[in-house]
């Protein structure tokens, strides 16, 4: 359905795209859609269709980019967004700073897991509108245990706002509440300051609008001299797919919106229709019959095998059809249980192909060897962490024998301590020297020991300069020195191809994020106050556990491999739907312990339910 206030009974979206296009006249018009990969096939799109494949400026956002720029009033706002890192790091700070009950029995830090799940709860609060104060209204309607960890959650909430605000940093949800609360005013003169030229905003291939995305809706269909129509996949008729946006379809028709008739041609096929209308209503389970010969179903038992088939289909369309791989999706609920099988197998088929799956930080190669090797100093010279670091092949110490080194250790059983090393490595040496046997296996003891002496020392030697407490730009500066002395990006160049661009993209990441956690240790404490090695690396840990990455998406090559999400606006021509089995999709429900209230009541089962059914419907 087309959702607009200007009066109008009807809307083509398609026509008018076009229309812009041939009329080289796109800066005009502004779009608003869910991801930047629907920005990114939506530039592709338009530049193919403009004449001589010229196109002006393009006004493609997502809410949340649109939102940032506005407030900010400025195309450049990222240093202002908080980041995961930084985000998990205040965050430890802040229930560390709380005074709590339900979570007090936890001594020292708060796990990773917890911290992780709260953080998206509170991102969760903030982008429905839930303050820290509504949270502690409605603790009084609950009791015992429930109460507490509300009340906690309130508490560990409102420090963190204080925190990031402190630091001149936001979440989305901050930008949101901000952007809503400016005047009519300014809003407007931001507005015709970013887009000068807008006459038309289309917002489109959304599935569903939190309330304060709704208000930001509402003060863009306000805009002078501009008309907004929001294209919103609704049908009041089929409960079962659509109840879960009943709440947001009343909330933008309080708002004045109302729907008129969507002309683009076709809106719907006869098999969309027939799918919105009668999906899941059990007088219609016979629907699939009428479309066997579109909808093919594959099922293995494995998902390794359900891969290889998938694999096999996808080159009998590509060697014996003539499909381009390009033309071709395969999409996972929970990709993760499969991205590491489709890069064993699809190779294997010859299949080219785009994965987009994003990498935990913390467990990329040369972010574990680097991490280890700073824990060497940390934990003075304990054996494990020399052995993590040096044995991965992506570091390396011109001339020292990490299995050397761990044949002294055990030979000698020395666990750690660089003066303990020492020690016992030269009582080693004399010990052999003072042997009146001349044998070739007590002259082999010697050069080994004599070696595990020197290597010990060169290590130490890169490692000097975190010894002694530092500065926070004396961190900053041995970190980045230590990376260059290592000859980290001439190790990963060098090593296994197939891993190059990944280990790549995970050590410019890593640095960034450092650079981002160094910055905001700087902020809270100036750079003045010395530390400790362990509280820079508690730090740098804590930030990369919850950071991702991902390798640059080749635009027009091989199968997409994405999540059922991420597709949301695209099209293509084969379409694979994987791991459809109850678990994987659609997941099984499990309540967020830490939601209470009335964002329990949104996040229950029922709608959790009917989201997941919601998803399959679109794809």
């Amino acid at each position: 359905m087309i959702l607009t206030k200007t009066g109008r009974k009807e809307f083509d979206t398609d026509f008018e795209i076009n229309l812009k296009i041939d009329q080289k006249d796109l800066n005009t018009l502004l779009m608003i859609v869910p991801t930047n990969r629907r920005i990114r096939a939506l530039t592709r799109e338009m530049v193919s269709k403009s004449p001589g494949n010229v196109t002006g400026k393009l006004n493609l956002e997502t809410i949340g980019s649109v939102s940032s720029k506005l407030l900010f009033n400025s195309d450049s706002v990222k240093s202002n967004i908080i980041t995961d890192a930084a985000a998990s790091i205040i965050l430890q700070q802040s229930f560390k700073d709380a005074e709590l009950g339900y979570f007090s029995n936890y001594s020292g830090e708060v796990p990773k897991g917890t911290i992780e799940r709260i953080r998206n709860v509170i991102s969760e609060y903030k982008r429905h509108g839930i303050s820290p104060g509504k949270i502690r209204n409605e603790v009084k309607s609950l009791s015992g245990t429930e109460s507490k960890k509300a009340l906690d959650i309130a508490n560990v909430y409102q420090l963190y706002q204080e925190k990031i605000k402190g630091s001149g940093l936001k979440e989305t949800g901050d930008i949101y509440d901000a952007l809503t609360g400016i005047d009519e005013d300014t809003f407007q003169q931001n507005f015709h300051s970013l887009y000068p030229d807008v006459k038309l905003i289309i917002i489109m291939g959304f599935d569903e609008f939190t309330s304060p995305e709704v208000e930001i809706i509402n003060r863009l269909s306000r805009v002078k001299e501009s008309e907004l129509f929001l294209s919103f996949d609704y049908y009041k008729y089929n409960p079962l797919i659509f109840s879960h946006l009943d709440r947001c379809y009343k909330n933008l028709l309080e708002k004045g919106f109302t729907e008129i008739k969507d002309k683009s041609v076709p809106v719907y096929s006869r098999f969309q229709d027939q799918v919105r209308e009668s999906l899941f209503l059990r007088k219609h389970e016979s629907l699939i019959g009428d479309y066997k010969n579109e909808i093919k179903t594959i099922s293995a038992p494995t998902r390794e095998g359900e891969i290889e088939l998938i694999a096999s289909e996808i080159k009998d369309l590509v060697l014996n059809r003539g499909v381009k791989p390009d033309e071709i999706c395969v999409v996972f609920n929970l990709i993760s249980n499969y991205s590491y099988i489709v890069r064993d197998v699809f190779p294997l088929y010859g299949i080219p192909f785009n994965l987009t799956d994003r990498f935990p930080l913390d467990n990329a190669s040369p972010v574990v060897a680097l991490i280890s090797f700073l824990e060497i100093a940390e934990n003075d010279f304990y054996y494990k962490n020399m052995f993590r670091a040096l044995s991965g092949g992506i570091l390396e110490i011109e001339g020292v024998n990490v299995t050397n080194l761990l044949r002294a250790s055990v030979n000698l059983k020395i666990i750690s301590g660089y003066d303990n090393w020492q020690r016992i490595l030269n009582e080693a040496i004399l010990s052999v020297e003072e042997n009146e046997q001349d044998s070739s296996d007590m002259h082999e003891k010697k050069e080994s020991y004599h070696r595990a002496l020197s290597d010990i020392d060169k290590i130490h030697d890169y490692l000097e300069a975190f010894h002694n407490k530092m500065r926070i730009p004396e961190f900053r500066e041995n970190l980045r020195n230590l990376v260059n002395r290592l000859d980290i990006p001439v190790r990963i160049l060098s090593g296994d191809a197939d891993e190059t661009e990944k280990n790549i993209k995970s050590v410019n990441v890593f640095l960034k994020t450092a650079d981002e956690i160094i910055e905001l240790l700087e902020e809270q404490y100036g750079g003045k106050e010395k530390f400790s090695l362990k509280f820079f690396l508690h730090n740098l840990r804590t930030g990369i556990s919850s950071s991702r990455y991902n390798i640059r998406e080749k635009p027009g090559y091989g199968v997409q491999i994405t999540t059922m999400n991420e597709i949301r606006g695209l099209k293509f021509n084969y379409l694979f739907i994987g791991g459809m089995c109850d678990g994987d999709f659609p997941t099984r429900f499990s309540p967020e312990i830490f939601f209470s209230g009335s964002m329990a009541k949104i996040k229950g089962e029922i709608n959790h339910t009917t989201e997941e059914r919601y998803l399959f419907y679109q794809d």
